[in-house]
């Protein structure tokens, strides 16, 4: 058996997979790699009969980080490359990858040798890694009867298809609205307008895509301009991702009654913190009943303003925006009683300086150096990459794609490229956003400050994987954490960009030089507090129908009335019987039945938070040191509440939250 050094060099060298690669090419290669690993894997547990860490354990991890790089590399070109055939060859690649370890999962022989190995000299990394190994190998079916084994792959490699059917058809939904003159475009920013200018005959389009979305719905005065784009964008996928959803839910249930749960659900969160869907049901009560009353003082707040370009006005129509604070609504008020232009504020958010300001703060704070490297070989024109380096030392590699195109994965996120390991590959990550527009140079892009937040939220998940990905085994890295607690990092992240006196740093007008007023910038973190109440409840209500449509019987149900129900019952809001939400709600591929790990992990987000608070400042090195040392660093190599409790010196609770999400965003 090859030596660690060696056989990490080895499986690192097969997984190198280039942007460059025709469609053919990257499925001969990759196909070649999950090959050659299949051999490997064959060849272990063919030659090892008393297993070891030495003689075992290692070299299926190296087996599993060379399968894992080659499924990631065709998920993200699935997802990003601007051409039809690549992404078709990049989903194919995938789908070969998790098939891969469907049958892994299910071995019984790779079961069997697992579990003789003693551990009892190990690290705690080694043996919780260990641990989450035979886990997920139980949870899977490795202890079922052959035939049924061989069921459960089936059902998996056809849950990995329908899944990635759902995901392609909300990337490749692209819907618009048509409008003419200017007057329908009153009241939107003057680079969104010089972006939409109108063709031969008039006439402007207004797409889905985030950056027409999200300007129209929070500044055009035309309230039937922001229904149509609303409804249009409600709409997304429809009706085409209704049908595959649900066979995706009946899928889900008969896999999950296969290996003996009692619906998909209760399968899906065993392995997260909460580890049963009552504990989850209990949560989310606990959140709606903390809110809901804050939340209808919000919502009576926005319809008084209403009221005053509209006398008649009974209710908040859904293009209103009545459970966002940057919604049309809560907008006029941010500006109107607290001083916030936020059409004025994207004059001092140029994208290259809030991209260099953030890239700055981690130097500061984590002695992170990022290096663009201008002649790297990337799936687009406008994709940004940098070498990173810790202290001097190569940490990683990250790449940014943040201009919309056809075909591309409309939302935000964070894709790993490549796993990092210890004696192998160091990790990569891709950021991949939607918040410049494409008609206007990167040079001269402005942010929409919510788009400013959202960046540092997704590059709170780059940190992550950055810095986990260092451990000895793949378990170790960012990937392997519970998934109730990985969105913590990035929410936390999020408030440096909340932070007045880090956005001072390089909120500037790149057109006079003036930096962002300090008053600006204090009325502005003071107005962020108006509408938490009613996000925190939409995103209850979001959790609640992602659990919900996996506790029931998918038979006969309709997702979208599901959808209507518990937004009655739950959040308080009817909502338009001809909005299809659920077509688009690309969660429900990832997530699953987990949405709730965004408040989940909220709750201990604000507690993290404590320490630097408690120091009176967020840029503070020695906590922001401990924290990279402590939460971010060691990964999924110990259990999440340990990394909580060991850097707050307790167990994490409610306090922190029920403070934030009760701030209520009253003038002082």
């Amino acid at each position: 058996m090859a030596v660690p050094g060696s056989a990490r060099t080895r499986s690192a060298s097969l997984g190198r997979l280039p942007f460059s690669l025709s469609p053919d090419e990257l499925l001969d290669r990759g196909t070649k790699i999950l090959g050659e690993q299949r051999r490997l894997l064959a060849e272990l547990t063919a030659k090892v009969s008393e297993a070891t860490v030495e003689n075992f354990l290692i070299p299926l991890d190296q087996i599993v980080v060379a399968a894992r790089d080659v499924g990631a590399h065709g998920g993200l070109l699935f997802q990003v490359h601007p051409d039809p055939a690549m992404r078709q060859a990049g989903r194919e690649l995938s789908e070969h990858s998790d098939r891969f370890f469907n049958e892994l999962r299910v071995s019984e022989t790779v079961y069997a040798r697992l579990r003789a190995i003693d551990l009892s000299k190990e690290d705690p990394a080694t043996r919780w890694g260990f641990e989450k190994w035979l886990r997920e190998m139980r949870r899977t079916g490795a202890e079922q009867p052959a035939s049924q084994r061989k069921e459960i792959v089936r059902l998996a490699n056809e849950l990995d298809e329908v899944e990635n059917e759902f995901s392609e058809n909300i990337s490749s939904s692209v819907r618009s609205v048509v409008t003419e003159g200017a007057e329908s475009l009153r009241g939107l920013p003057p680079d969104f307008i010089a972006a939409h200018r109108p063709d031969a005959e008039g006439k402007v389009r207004i797409t889905t895509r985030y950056p027409d979305v999200f300007p129209v719905m929070s500044y055009a005065d035309d309230a039937d301009l922001r229904r149509r784009v609303h409804f249009e964008f409600m709409n997304v996928a429809a009706p085409d991702n209704l049908r595959v959803l649900a066979r995706l839910l009946e899928e889900r249930r008969t896999f999950a009654r296969l290996l003996g749960y009692s619906d998909f659900a209760a399968y899906a969160v065993e392995d997260k913190m909460s580890e049963r869907p009552e504990v989850v049901e209990t949560f989310l009560d606990r959140v709606t009943n903390l809110v809901k009353g804050p939340s209808s003082t919000e919502v009576a707040r926005l319809l008084a303003r209403k009221q005053k370009d509209h006398p008649e006005a009974t209710r908040l129509e859904e293009w209103d925006g009545p459970l966002a604070a940057t919604g049309y609504y809560g907008t006029k008020v941010r500006q109107e009683e607290y001083g916030v232009d936020l059409r004025a504020l994207r004059a001092y958010l140029p994208y290259t300086a809030v991209r260099d300001g953030l890239l700055g703060l981690c130097r500061e704070l984590f002695g992170l150096e990022f290096r663009r490297d201008p002649a790297a070989e990337l799936w687009h024109p406008s994709v940004e990459a940098f070498d990173v380096l810790r202290n001097g030392e190569p940490t990683g590699r990250c790449y940014f794609d943040f201009v919309p195109r056809a075909g591309k994965f409309n939302h935000a996120a964070h894709f790993t490229v490549r796993t990092g390991v210890r004696d192998g590959g160091l990790p990569q990550g891709a950021l991949i956003c939607n918040f410049l527009d494409d008609k206007t140079p990167v040079a001269e892009a402005r942010m929409e400050y919510r788009d400013v937040v959202t960046f540092f939220h997704e590059f709170g998940h780059l940190l992550h994987n950055l810095l986990s990905g260092h451990g000895r085994w793949a378990s170790s890295g960012m990937g392997s954490v519970e998934r109730d607690f990985i969105e913590a990092p990035s929410q936390l992240f999020e408030e440096w960009a909340r932070d007045p006196a880090t956005l001072a740093r390089f909120a500037r007008n790149p057109d006079t030089g003036e930096p962002i007023p300090a008053a600006l910038v204090a009325r502005l973190k003071e107005s962020e507090a108006m509408g938490r109440a009613s996000f925190v409840l939409r995103q209850a209500g979001l959790a609640s129908v992602s659990l919900e449509v996996h506790l029931r019987d998918p038979k006969g149900l309709d997702p979208s009335a599901l959808y209507r129900e518990i937004f009655a019952q739950r959040v308080g809001v009817p909502v338009d019987p001809e909005y299809h939400v659920m077509a688009s709600f690309g969660h429900l591929t990832g997530y699953s039945a987990f949405y709730y790990t965004y408040l989940w992990s909220s709750v201990i987000a604000r507690d993290l938070l404590t320490p630097f608070e408690a120091k009176g400042s967020l840029t503070d090195r020695g906590v922001a040191e401990r924290y990279a040392n402590e939460v971010l660093a060691p990964g999924g190599s110990r259990p999440a509440a340990e990394l909580v409790r060991n850097f707050l010196g307790r167990e994490h609770n409610f306090d922190a939250f029920t403070r934030w999400a009760l701030a209520g965003g009253k003038l002082t």
